[in-house]
């Protein structure tokens, strides 16, 4: 968290988390991601939800394939399909604790009711227009903005796979990249990250990891400091990538 600058209040948020749209295809896995998170914020961590177009994303990108749509009406309908899933999210059926939030200061009054907020982010996206209207541009990438935002250290981007893997290859786990310098990370294009919120960490020096929503633990353990299944990205890096058999901790030493 940013130094506190008199008549600035902080958002008292450590680290944004983007729960990626693919986990809502398996309910049952996502309710048990939000009790880990919710059972996080007991402990004392301060969380910002970012959700990701989910199911409705799906059906846009489903008509965009067939008839293209302009770039206005994409950016703005996947902008309101992440405040959609944020909804169903924020439900009774998947949480007890979440709360859907469309502005800033009510996520901060979240946090201060010990809720944890998850943002709707489609009139913040729509007043300030901070990225491009573009499928290169992701919920990832709106994701890291937020992170910058707010004042957060740390971005953690919850998905359907264990990492990023070297060319791509995810069922094979020695390819697995267990740490990467952000610069490096956006040099490899799309991958489980999208390549615009690669960069956007690098050039802002944030850090974070990229993990999978099936295994909530992980979550918990990277938000521990401890050592996990995950790609971790670091603002800077002794080496610019390592592979699953290491943690930066070790190469640090």
């Amino acid at each position: 968290m940013a130094d506190r600058i008199k008549g600035f209040p902080p958002y008292n948020i450590d680290a944004v988390v983007k729960i990626g749209g693919s986990l809502m295809q398996q309910p049952e896995r996502c309710r048990a991601l939000i009790a880990e998170i919710e059972t996080l914020a007991c402990e004392g961590h301060r969380l910002l939800l970012v959700p990701g177009g989910g199911l409705p994303d799906n059906a846009i990108e489903s008509v965009d394939a067939t008839y293209p749509l302009s770039p206005f009406t994409a950016h703005h309908a996947c902008a309101l399909a992440q405040d959609q899933t944020g909804y169903m999210l924020a439900d009774s059926a998947f949480s007890t604790r979440l709360r859907p939030c469309s502005t800033l200061g009510a996520c901060r009054q979240a946090i201060a009711d010990d809720a944890v907020p998850i943002l709707l982010p489609s009139q913040i996206l729509f007043h300030m227009d901070p990225v491009s209207w573009s499928w290169d541009i992701t919920s990832d990438a709106v994701a890291a903005w937020f992170a910058w935002l707010v004042g957060a250290t740390r971005l953690v981007i919850v998905t359907n796979v264990d990492g990023v893997f070297l060319n791509g290859a995810v069922s094979d786990p020695a390819q697995r990249i267990a740490w990467i310098a952000a610069a490096d990370l956006a040099r490899l294009g799309h991958t489980s990250i999208d390549a615009c919120a690669a960069d956007f960490l690098a050039g802002k020096g944030l850090s974070g990891a990229v993990l999978n929503g099936a295994h909530p633990e992980r979550l918990a353990a990277y938000l521990r400091g401890e050592p996990t299944i995950a790609t971790e990205v670091l603002a800077q890096a002794p080496t610019t990538m390592a592979p699953a058999t290491s943690h930066p901790a070790e190469v640090a030493s």
